[in-house]
């Protein structure tokens, strides 16, 4: 499931035969994002108990996910294969609501690590099918959405193992979603109609990706250094907010 998590970030894998309701890609697409980011937040409560702004994050993004999946459960309510998909998605939700409000504990941690694996894949998986068909090309404002998933997905990844979870898969996946990251960081700074302003913010997004490397590279090695946490923390919310810039850019020159 993790490979196809990952296979997922770098291509659309179906699209839906019937025109969706109108408004719903943006939420389907949004769904894993939220996901990751729940998960990000609730293992930095973990690591800084009294920090305000990683359970401001969480609630935020939670309550986001809940407003945007009864959305969604609504509009697709004359799509068999879809309804069934956000059905799924909202008792796995359920769950994952329960595990994340609650005190974070290292068994909650390692149940998170499973659980919000699902939960992206099945989101993923539904907004794929509501995905229009754009042929080959792969659409920009797409790929900058996965960006921004990646960058929650991987400071998730390295924060858990920052606070002890021991389990196989991670180190993989870091490394899997790293390598996923750069491809599709690559693919946005390659397109030849970026703006001088694109361009830009895509320079930023590069400048904060060296201090997240590092403190990966670091991890690597065994170095659980605070400051390098703080490092992960703070360049993927920078990230994510310039990713989902480049999103809405890319989205709106798209409507032009």
């Amino acid at each position: 499931m993790r490979q196809l998590i990952l296979l997922t970030l770098l291509c659309s894998l179906t699209t839906f035969a019937a025109e969706p309701a109108p408004g719903l890609q943006d939420d389907a697409a949004g769904q894993a994002l939220l996901s990751e980011r729940i998960a990000r937040a609730y293992v930095w409560r973990g690591l800084e108990a009294e920090n305000a702004e990683a359970r401001r994050q969480q609630q935020a993004a939670s309550a986001q996910f809940e407003r945007q999946l009864a959305k969604l459960r609504a509009g697709s309510r004359e799509h068999a294969e879809l309804a069934d998909d956000y059905a799924l998605l909202a008792q796995l939700w359920a769950d994952y609501h329960a595990l994340t409000q609650a005190p974070v504990t290292r068994e909650g941690a390692a149940r998170l690590a499973e659980l919000s694996e699902e939960l992206a894949w099945i989101a993923r998986k539904a907004s794929d099918r509501l995905a229009r068909p754009a042929g080959n090309k792969p659409q920009p404002n797409r790929i900058a959405g996965d960006i921004a998933t990646l960058s929650q997905r991987l400071a998730k990844t390295y924060l858990l193992q920052a606070y002890g979870l021991k389990v196989a898969f991670l180190q993989r996946d870091l490394i899997e979603s790293r390598a996923a990251f750069l491809q599709l960081s690559q693919q946005l700074k390659a397109r030849p109609d970026n703006t001088p302003a694109l361009e830009a913010k895509l320079a930023l997004m590069d400048s904060q990706w060296f201090f997240f490397q590092q403190a990966i590279d670091e991890l690597a090695k065994r170095n659980t250094d605070p400051q390098l946490r703080r490092n992960v923390i703070t360049t993927s919310d920078r990230i994510y907010e310039v990713a989902l810039d480049l999103a809405a850019h890319y989205q709106r020159r798209g409507q032009d």
